[in-house]
């Protein structure tokens, strides 16, 4: 047995251990050595490092980003080796830019430089361990080569800096014409540029040569595929084919583009078809998409979605963050439409926006926003105050939230039930070697400013952070907090109603190794206790043989549905209830869609490589199990779905599925979709809530539906991952004609019951009001169409 199977054969929770007490220890020497010589060796940052690292941990982090960036480029010649020497150098002064050597206080950097080299190459290690544990060795390269150039080049392009690495590659195919792989990367490069013309050229070149004349020709089919060429795209897929009969990304690619063209062209052979075997159980509900017609069809990089009603007229309307661009706020005119008031609002200046989140923070009656930067890369987030007249004021420094990293998701949550809505923030790593940075939970002080309590709180991980989620899975009345780790085992911090957390992962039964996306909690079988569901990233060829197969390899890795079993633990059930496949889901949601009174999860899937569209896939819950409905609802074949989200915009009870779409890369702009019902599905009821001595927004408030034997609970959210739900719940009652009662507990402690609410209606229930209110001023749109 190999030294390295023998340390993978090492039970995980003492590697955390291990690692978390020797990243302590390094940390409290590399502080004394920073009192004794006055230079900064570690910490996390609040201000942007506009003039390079500022500290010896995120030096060393950015140099090795640095020499991966570089060795992606160089091809093993003399000038491309010399020339990456040199760049390396040159990193040398760019990442240690702080460190003074002139100053006799440096002589500590030969002492804290072996500490800071030690934490870095430990957690990285522990990164790749869980790595090679959750996935299956012949997927472990596929998986190592997507992750470095994601970390190596995504940043490059983001920043819209892709000139030089143009440049450097046509310099190189100057010196040597016929350096095929050279041409077939340049090809890739403009595709990610999007210029489609001028990839297909550089990849016709690259294809004469047999070792790279595969990969040549599929890209070829992608280019054309993405300029809405689709024949040339369906004959360099089969010409890829020919090459290697064995590319099942290129055969998916194929049957992707004969889909556009309605079908497989005669001369496409029969052993390079596929046929998709998901998506096709029956459904009962049949969508269209109204986003032309509704004013919402905007093409950009979308990311998060917030729905939200920014001007309490009433409406629901819409804000979705971009990469490449800024965000757009969408006014609901109450007639049908929206308008894009981005710029008058002053949110289209937030720039490189990943996930929203809505909150009244300061209980001013009005929804205000918190943005998430990059995700993937270092960014600072962003707090905009609702002003009450239309705009929006970046009031992040005097709120005392300035932070600089990776935040991928973001959630307004009252942990303590003081009244007023704190802010947890997810991170994610932002370089291939960097080290962990913490996520942060900020108490708000009722003054309109946060304090960090993160660790006075007790919350911590071994793990970069992906997806984070607020419920209350033992019903004690305090919001609890499931973390979904990029790497290793999720995270469960009990709340212990002082203000402090316990980590219960382990007892509550979440053991699963899993390189973990976005997550949330919901009642999904209505006992309710809420549930977890945590998606998580799968490759791609075990998406393909997803849609091949109609099911995911048995080792691939599935979303997790974890059952609460009421006593504190949790089982995990996703395939024994029908969640068997495999997809890369970036984001996720749940909603009774088909108002049958079970909740239905939708999946929002893609990945940054540009030869991966995925379907938006939607599971229909039918009471004992989910069915992939997605085709047979009307739900296009394509996608890269990042804000996944679903509200009633019109108030006529029919969820409509909203999707920002969009990759990484300048070339992979998508429009943004609005699915809604062709018709109108059982009764409803809407539900708002108003809370006076609870927080405004009422999160972390219950309700209960009660109807003869019918329960439903909903938990009013603060947002969990690319998609932020609406404060309104919805509950769908099937051929349920009356309610009983709503039971309503709220964050303050007050339970409150509200008597016979009519059915399809949306109200509003102010805490301690006995009445209910009707929340339009508008004839209720007839159920009968």
């Amino acid at each position: 047995m190999s030294a390295w199977q023998s340390l993978l054969r090492i039970p995980l929770t003492f590697l955390e251990a291990g690692v978390t007490a020797m990243n302590g220890g390094v940390h409290t020497i590399q502080t004394g050595l920073e009192m004794l010589s006055g230079q900064k060796y570690n910490g996390w940052l609040n201000e942007p490092p506009v003039n390079g690292p500022q500290n010896l941990d995120a030096a060393l982090s950015d140099y090795a980003n640095q020499l991966v960036r570089i060795g992606r480029l160089t091809r093993p010649e003399a000038t491309e080796i010399l020339k990456s020497i040199g760049d390396a150098v040159r990193a040398v002064g760019r990442s240690f830019v702080q460190i003074d050597l002139r100053d006799p206080r440096a002589v500590a950097l030969p002492l804290a430089l072996p500490f800071a080299l030690t934490g870095m190459l430990a957690e990285s290690m522990l990164r790749a361990m869980v790595v090679f544990s959750v996935i299956r060795p012949e997927r472990f390269p596929r998986f190592v080569d997507n992750v470095s150039e994601m970390f190596s080049e995504v940043g490059v392009f983001a920043s819209l800096q892709y000139k030089e690495l143009i440049e450097r590659h046509q310099s190189r195919l100057q010196r040597e014409p016929n350096d095929f792989a050279t041409h077939v990367e340049l090809g890739r490069i403009y595709i990610k540029c999007g210029l489609y013309d001028h990839a297909v050229k550089e990849l016709a070149l690259g294809a004469q040569d047999p070792g790279s004349r595969a990969l040549a020709l599929h890209e070829s089919a992608v280019a054309h595929f993405r300029a809405g060429r689709f024949e040339p795209a369906v004959k360099d897929g089969v010409a890829a084919m020919d090459a290697d009969p064995a590319n099942e990304r290129a055969r998916a690619w194929l049957w992707l583009s004969a889909q556009s063209l309605g079908g497989y062209p005669e001369a496409v052979p029969d052993a390079y078809r596929m046929e998709m075997k998901v998506g096709h159980e029956p459904s009962t509900i049949q969508y269209e998409d109204i986003a032309a017609q509704i004013g919402l069809d905007k093409t950009s990089a979308g990311r998060g979605t917030a729905v939200f009603d920014y001007n309490n007229d009433g409406y629901l309307d819409i804000v979705i963050t971009a990469a490449h661009g800024g965000c757009n706020l969408y006014r609901n005119n109450g007639d049908g439409t929206f308008t894009d008031v981005s710029v008058e609002s002053g949110l289209d200046t937030c720039v490189n926006g990943f996930v929203v989140t809505a909150g009244d923070y300061d209980n001013d009656g009005f929804v205000d926003l918190f943005v998430t930067r990059m995700g993937f890369y270092v960014g600072e987030a962003t707090l905009y105050h609702n002003n009450g007249d239309g705009t929006f004021t970046d009031v992040t420094k005097q709120a005392g939230i300035r932070t600089w990293g990776p935040g991928f998701t973001a959630s307004w949550v009252d942990y303590d039930c003081d009244g007023y809505l704190d802010l947890f923030i997810a991170n994610n790593l932002g370089g291939l070697f960097d080290r962990r940075i913490p996520n942060r939970l900020f108490h708000n002080n009722g003054d309109g400013t946060f304090t960090e309590v993160t660790e006075a709180a007790g919350i911590a991980s071994a793990f970069p952070t992906i997806g984070s989620a607020w419920g209350d899975y033992n019903n004690d009345g305090y919001p609890d907090l499931f973390i979904s780790s990029g790497l290793g085992r999720a995270q469960l911090y009990r709340n212990n109603g002082d203000g402090t957390f316990t980590e219960v992962g382990l007892q509550a039964g979440l053991t699963d190794l899993v390189i973990g996306s976005t997550c949330f909690w919901c009642d999904y079988d209505n006992d309710g206790w809420l549930d977890i569901m945590q998606f998580a990233w799968s490759d791609h060829e075990d998406v393909i043989e997803t849609m091949r197969t109609g099911r995911g390899p048995e080792d691939g890795s599935i979303s997790r549905v974890y059952h609460n079993n009421r006593d504190g633990t949790f089982s995990k059930r996703s395939r024994e209830i029908g969640i068997d496949g495999c997809w890369g889901t970036m984001s996720g949601n749940f909603g009774d869609l088909n108002n049958d009174g079970h909740l239905d999860f939708l999946l929002g899937n893609g990945s940054p490589r540009m030869d991966r569209l995925e379907p938006l896939v939607l599971l229909e819950n039918d009471g004992l199990k989910f069915h992939n409905v997605t085709f047979s609802a009307g739900l296009p074949f394509v996608g890269k779905s990042h804000g996944t989200n679903c509200a009633d915009l019109f108030g006529d009870g029919r969820l409509s599925v909203i999707v920002a779409s969009g990759g990484a890369y300048p070339g992979d702009l998508l429009t943004t979709s609005v699915y809604r019902p062709k018709q109108f599905l059982g009764n409803y009821l809407n539900v708002r809530l108003k809370g006076t001595n609870s927080n405004r927004d009422a999160i972390g408030a219950r309700v209960t539906l009660l109807s003869g034997d019918v329960r439903q609970m909903r938990e009013v959210g603060g947002g969990t991952n690319f998609g932020c739900l609406p404060g309104e719940q919805h509950f769908g009652l099937g051929k349920l004609s009356t309610i009983d009662a709503l039971e309503i507990r709220w964050p303050s402690g007050l339970r409150q019951r509200v008597k016979n609410p009519h059915v399809n209606e949306t109200i509003r229930i102010t805490e301690g009001v006995e009445a209910w209110e009707h929340v339009y001023r508008r004839p209720e749109t007839s159920r009968n169409g």
